[in-house]
């Protein structure tokens, strides 16, 4: 044999089969993959503080009854009440209203001992001790004595620009008062509204 036939000669190829493996060590082999999956997935959120669940608004709702009650008060409703609803909770006489309006956080229910009522609003004093704010077109003066940095001069002011020149049609029109200039006007905004009027009953 020539050096040149050595040369040229091609080395033999062996046909080598892929490895085979059985149902059952496949299944070991994913159960392996996915126990890895999940120990990185571990490790990647070990040592981070739980997500904080999400935030739930409560805004409840206070209603006071007065009158021919048997437990007069302020009560609580986590949303807006019906007259009938006030009624059960203040004790009223007789039967309940059957009425399907829905009373505003603020509102005072007057009762009767023959079973009519009113509504209004609630003292001045009372709703900023609920954190609720003041109508400035039905607050009476003592009600807007309850504010803070009205006096009794500044509140009768208020009360007869309203009697003059007729309802507020917005909390910035304070300003036309005198004695009300701007700084005084941000000091009153977080604690006065303007809402629709309640009719009587």
């Amino acid at each position: 044999m020539s050096n040149t036939d050595s040369f040229n000669r091609k080395p033999k190829t062996e046909n080598r089969k892929p490895p085979y493996f059985s149902r059952a060590q496949l299944g070991v082999i994913l159960l392996l993959g996915a126990a890895l999956l999940f120990l990185w997935g571990w490790r990647g959120n070990f040592g981070r503080p739980p997500a904080s669940p999400p935030a739930i608004s409560y805004n409840p709702v206070f209603v006071e009854a007065a009158g021919a009650v048997i437990n007069p008060g302020v009560f609580e409703f986590p949303a807006p009440p019906s007259p009938a609803q006030v009624w059960q909770r203040a004790g009223g006489p007789g039967a309940a209203p059957e009425k399907d309006e829905k009373l505003v956080s603020g509102s005072r229910v007057d009762i009767s001992p023959d079973g009519s009522y009113k509504m209004s609003r609630m003292a001045g004093s009372r709703l900023m001790t609920l954190g609720l704010a003041i109508d400035i077109n039905t607050a009476t003066p003592e009600d807007l004595e309850a504010l803070p940095g009205i006096g009794p001069v500044l509140a009768g002011r208020i009360v007869d620009f309203r009697q003059k020149h007729g309802p507020f049609k917005q909390v910035a029109d304070l300003e036309r008062v005198s004695g009300i200039g701007p700084k005084k006007l941000a000091q009153l905004k977080p604690y006065v509204e303007i809402k629709p009027q309640i009719n009587a009953d």
